[in-house]
């Protein structure tokens, strides 16, 4: 199946995209922007017309600090959104024991969606597997050892010093409104949605 065709907003970026997700038993292309959460079907003789169905990232619900988008049975990545939940079931189509790696990759786009929703500044390596997702939440618990998981794990952190932060304000370079938070993170301006890095 060619890659399905999505039309972005100016300010937006495509994050990640992966064919074989289904949507309200509707197999498809789900798509994560830095706006939106997008499933992606094509209809016809030839599947040449593509119908975009959008979910805004910023109608996540948030508890305790991360994303409503968690893994359930069958592969099965449940996002909850504030009006309601949409679930998205991976396939894979390559090998027998399927399940398995479509359960990792179900498990890479929650860890995805929660990153860019809360903002957090720590990128996973493509090396990096789901215990060492685990243990990078563990990390963050314990504080004073957390360069020393990250550097064992693989994880850069875009700050380097993660103790000191600096808190900063200036003007959106898109429509000029003001923008805050800690320096050297990246943050959306809550009128354009645009994202720049403080």
């Amino acid at each position: 199946m060619p890659k399905a065709e999505y039309d972005l907003m100016p300010n937006e970026s495509v994050i990640i995209r992966r064919e074989n997700v289904a949507h309200n038993n509707k197999d498809g292309e789900l798509v994560l922007t830095n706006l939106n959460l997008v499933h992606i079907i094509s209809k016809g003789v030839f599947k040449t017309t593509y119908i975009p169905q959008r979910f805004p990232i910023k109608q996540i619900k948030i508890f305790n600090g991360k994303a409503q988008a968690l893994l359930s049975k069958d592969a099965t990545l449940d996002v909850y959104f504030m009006h309601g939940q949409e679930s998205f079931r991976f396939f894979n189509t390559d090998t027998l024991f399927s399940n398995k790696k479509a359960e990792k990759e179900a498990l890479s786009w929650a860890n995805a969606i929660n990153q860019l929703v809360t903002k957090e500044d720590i990128v996973l390596n493509k090396s990096a597997t789901t215990a060492s997702m685990g243990a990078e939440v563990v990390a963050g618990v314990v504080g004073d050892t957390v360069g020393a998981f990250r550097d064992a794990l693989g994880f850069k952190a875009k700050n380097s010093s993660p103790n000191v932060t600096n808190k900063v304000a200036k003007k959106c370079t898109s429509c000029g409104a003001t923008i805050s938070g800690s320096s050297g993170h990246i943050v959306q301006c809550s009128y354009c949605d645009a994202d720049q890095q403080l």
